[in-house]
């Protein structure tokens, strides 16, 4: 009978997610997670098929994680105003999972839009249609103004490069978001 593992393939994860969070997705080896965790590679390797499918995993967890930040954002009474905050936030708080899901490596195949295509996307492109009387491709547009803005401010932030507040960040989206609805019209 072989022996018991050390570790659940939940607790490798959570160990794996967590080192992430503080060193950045390029620092998690089969190597550096059996140093953290204190024993060989073989555990890692029982509980995950490949080093890739467990990758694979702590980037569903930093998806959830952020998630977890654009809830809070779609409960603001200005939706896009939240959700905008909520990503410089996330960028802000969890720089190194901001870095892994918004900033790649370049290797990805260069996408021919920018419209993300998720619930929450589509979820925030119908408010903004039905509160400010715009067809889904002007609202679309102006998705596309603000999301590239709040990108460059998250991006400020996740490099620990920003000067602004979040009371600044949070104004700053609101005067683009008003100057932009306003030429829509």
């Amino acid at each position: 009978m072989p022996p018991k593992a050390k570790f659940t393939r939940e607790e490798i994860l959570a160990t794996a997610f967590e080192m992430t969070r503080k060193h950045g997705i390029e620092f998690i080896s089969a190597r550096s997670l059996a140093a953290e965790l204190g024993v060989s590679t073989a555990p890692i390797f029982t509980a995950f098929q490949s080093i890739d499918e467990l990758l694979s995993e702590i980037a569903e967890k930093a998806k959830q994680r952020y998630g977890a930040f654009l809830e809070e954002g779609l409960k603001e009474e200005l939706t896009f105003r939240g959700t905008g905050v909520a990503y410089v936030r996330f960028a802000k708080e969890e720089p190194k999972l901001f870095s892994l899901l918004f900033m790649g490596d370049g290797k990805d195949e260069v996408p021919s839009h920018y419209f993300p295509t998720d619930d929450h996307s589509s979820a925030i492109l119908e408010m903004v249609m039905n509160r400010y009387g715009l067809t889904e491709e002007r609202a679309k547009r102006l998705f596309n103004h603000l999301s590239v803005y709040a990108h460059g401010l998250a991006s400020l932030f996740a490099r620990g490069r920003c000067v602004f507040t979040m009371e600044d960040v949070r104004n700053m989206l609101s005067e683009v978001f008003f100057a932009l609805t306003k030429e829509e019209k």
